[in-house]
């Protein structure tokens, strides 16, 4: 079967590349999204949590401090949907507030650093990224150490996403990336639940500064502290 520029597997695919549309491979629903559209979508999605009320005292943000290589640590502030996605966040939020050997995101690290994507952490088992766990409160009888989907509602349509970052279907646990560039490939796939608010510079830096090999940090980047304000 024909593969060329117009063949049955082709549809016109050079043309689309040279035009920055990505290669074969790529082409799809992907290039043919309106970010500003979703953009606009994100915003009313974390404008949800005007809705919340006082009275229940439901945090809408969380922090993280970050180390590289045993320096100073430097804060990242992440704002979260916390009325569209309560399990999601809950379950963030609640793992920022572990403390010492409780199982929580202090003191593990940033495993992977993707190029093309973002960073990679909340490993609360290994910490090198092959195993998570999501908070005791989450978890259920049937699934303690993970939990379902709870929705696609924020897209990955630029830096500074805050997403799980599952290896299956309903299989969410502790691990979750924080997106440096657009990644519409992980729209539908990882329920995106946050966005950097404050201390973007600090992702930026890590992304840019640190050498890695095979994706892995060459240096130690640690989570030395984290709460929610």
């Amino acid at each position: 079967m024909a593969s060329g520029t117009r063949g049955a597997r082709g549809h016109g695919w050079l043309g689309k590349y040279r035009a920055g549309m990505g290669g074969r491979h790529l082409q799809g629903r992907w290039h043919y999204r309106d970010v500003d559209e979703l953009n606009a979508l994100n915003d009313e999605v974390f404008s949800m949590n005007e809705s919340l009320k006082k009275a229940d005292n439901i945090p809408t943000e969380a922090y993280l401090e970050l180390s590289v290589g045993g320096e100073a640590p430097r804060r990242v502030v992440i704002e979260l949907a916390s009325a569209a996605l309560p399990q999601t966040t809950e379950n963030f939020r609640l793992l920022c507030q572990e403390k010492g050997e409780e199982g929580g995101y202090e003191s593990t690290s940033v495993n992977k650093i993707e190029k093309t994507v973002g960073l990679c952490l909340g490993d609360v088992v290994s910490d090198d990224g092959s195993g998570g766990r999501c908070h005791p409160k989450i978890g259920t009888y049937q699934t303690p150490f993970s939990f379902k989907d709870e929705g696609f509602f924020v897209s990955h349509t630029g830096p500074g996403i805050v997403s799980m970052m599952s290896p299956g279907v309903h299989r969410n646990d502790s691990r979750f990336l924080i997106t440096t560039a657009d990644a519409a490939q992980l729209d539908g796939r990882f329920v995106a639940f946050g966005r950097v608010k404050d201390g973007m510079d600090v992702i930026n830096d890590i992304h840019a500064g640190v050498f890695t090999k095979r994706g892995r940090p060459t240096v130690e980047i640690k989570v030395v502290g984290c709460g929610v304000p």
